[in-house]
């Protein structure tokens, strides 16, 4: 499982040729690293198998970017996962938005 990137080795450049909708969101994706709220999900005890491919602290996140960026729904989470912003934050993949759906429920 790949690892979290940190928001400050994410490339901010002033161009439209890597430019996706969610561009601005790096300021906004950088407070959640800033309070250390990472560190605060890997305390919590919810134990899931071991071939699942998100870790519950990256739902969580997920979660929190994507309600950060306007997501009101968990269905609105379909049209940001294939974001390259939000795919890097989140280590090179996003959840499917019928997974947060199962890990609301589990939770």
């Amino acid at each position: 499982m790949k690892s979290i990137k940190s928001t400050a080795k994410i490339k901010c450049e002033f161009s439209l040729q890597n430019g996706t909708p969610l561009a601005g969101s790096k300021v906004w994706l950088d407070f959640p690293e800033r309070i250390q709220l990472r560190q605060s999900f890997s305390n919590l005890s919810c134990v899931k198998a071991t071939h699942s491919l998100f870790s519950l602290q990256q739902v969580l996140l997920y979660l929190i970017a994507g309600w950060m960026v306007g997501c009101q729904r968990l269905f609105h989470f379909r049209t940001i996962q294939q974001d390259p912003l939000l795919q890097r934050f989140l280590g090179g993949r996003c959840p499917h938005h019928s997974l947060l759906y199962k890990e609301l429920t589990r939770i």
